[in-house]
């Protein structure tokens, strides 16, 4: 079975929803134990959509099951993801041989013009699938309207009517040349009279409204007041024919309301004094309510509070372990300690080097004085040049 998705507009996505739910009812979805529908349930975005879906799954897997008759050909399962169900849902679409093409995510939505196409044509199969048709619409006869009763003195009452008007006309005209009578007569007023109209212009205007100025003698001849009044007799009679039976039921009604609305009123009084302590206990819990919610409102700002006090003092710890890390480091940095160690070394190679040289030069001096008094004054100049020379020689 295939069918062809048409471009749709807003008000055919309202139809083609009205139509799928017409056609549900037809299936006697309304029995079955499933969510209620409106005319507009899949045509618009609902309040929850998560539960639009999951309705929408429910009502495509109730529509599978009548067309192919097995349960299993389209099953949704609550723990599936909604990806998962849109991609069963267009397989078995392809299996019943759905021509309509539109993204995936438009099925997701479970609204608009994709979903009302899936519901429009699974409706359609579903109805072929239990051999349904519909009938020719049938027309029940009603009461045909009263035709209206024609007095047959009619025209005798028309005459006697035109006798009293020209009765009035003549007491008009008697009255009227009377007071001409007693008037200055005026002379312009008793001139011929000349048209300024062309005659032949005015026979054709004439020929063209005359037949508009006809009188209608099927109009009764302005008797439809006296349709009227016999119609108005007739109601009334009616009226007080049913009136009594009316009145009885209506009073029937009237007491069995005010029974009712006794009962319910003894029923709410006893109900009332039956919760009364529930009642009270309700009353103080949602005052006691009140005020801990409250307490926690109060309770949230100061932890907010003291929240961001405590991100500003760990910035700042941050800050100083930072700083005595790094301080730390060049504590335990033995750098310069070795190169003091060092420089000590260097200084006490150098005394011992010195303290050398001195005892070397005292005892060369030493030397050139013990040589100096053996050889007397005469070599004392000679031993002066030896001690000058090793001296040189050692520095």
């Amino acid at each position: 079975m295939t069918t062809e998705v048409e471009p749709t507009t807003e008000s055919s996505i309202f139809a083609a929803m009205e139509d799928s739910l017409e056609k549900l009812k037809c299936l006697n979805y309304e029995d079955s134990s499933l969510p209620a529908l409106n005319r507009m349930h899949f045509a618009i975005q609902g309040s929850n959509p998560a539960l639009q879906f999951q309705e929408f799954l429910e009502v495509v897997q109730y529509l599978t099951t009548k067309i192919k008759r097995d349960a299993d050909f389209f099953r949704v399962d609550k723990y599936d993801d909604p990806n998962t169900s849109v991609n069963k849902l267009m397989l078995a679409l392809r299996n019943l041989e759905f021509a309509g093409e539109f993204p995936v995510n438009k099925l997701k939505q479970a609204h608009g013009e994709a979903c009302c196409s899936v519901l429009n044509f699974l409706t359609d199969a579903a109805l072929e699938a239990v051999n349904f048709s519909f009938a020719p619409p049938k027309h029940t006869d009603g009461d045909e309207p009263d035709e209206v009763e024609v007095d047959e003195d009619e025209n005798d009452d028309e005459i006697e009517d035109e006798v009293e008007v020209e009765e009035e006309n003549d007491k008009w005209q008697t009255a009227h040349h009377q007071d001409n009578e007693s008037a200055m007569i005026d002379p312009a007023k008793h001139e011929i009279i000349t048209s300024l109209v062309d005659p032949i212009e005015w026979k054709t205007e004439l020929e063209r409204v005359g037949p508009r100025l006809r009188a209608n003698k099927n109009g009764g001849g302005g008797k439809e007041w006296r349709v009227h009044i016999d119609q108005t007799t007739k109601h009334e009679n009616t009226i007080q024919k049913e009136l009594p039976a009316t009145e009885a039921s209506l009073q029937a009604i009237n007491k069995e309301l005010a029974e009712a609305v006794e009962k319910m009123t003894s029923k709410e009084k006893y109900i009332n004094s039956q919760y009364a302590n529930l009642i009270s206990e309700y009353t103080q819990i949602r005052d006691s309510m009140k005020g801990i919610e409250e307490t926690f409102n109060s309770g949230s700002s100061n932890v907010s509070v003291l929240q961001n006090d405590l991100s500003e003092i760990s910035e700042q710890l941050s800050e100083i372990k930072n700083t005595m890390d790094s301080k730390g480091s060049n504590m335990t940095d033995t750098s310069p300690l070795v190169k003091i160690k060092k420089a000590l070394q260097d200084i006490k190679t150098e005394i011992n080097t010195f303290e050398m040289r001195i005892g070397v030069l005292g005892h060369t001096l030493l030397q050139g004085q013990v040589q100096g008094e053996k050889n007397g004054g005469e070599g004392s100049g000679e031993s002066k040049d030896n001690l000058d020379d090793d001296e040189d020689d050692f520095v």
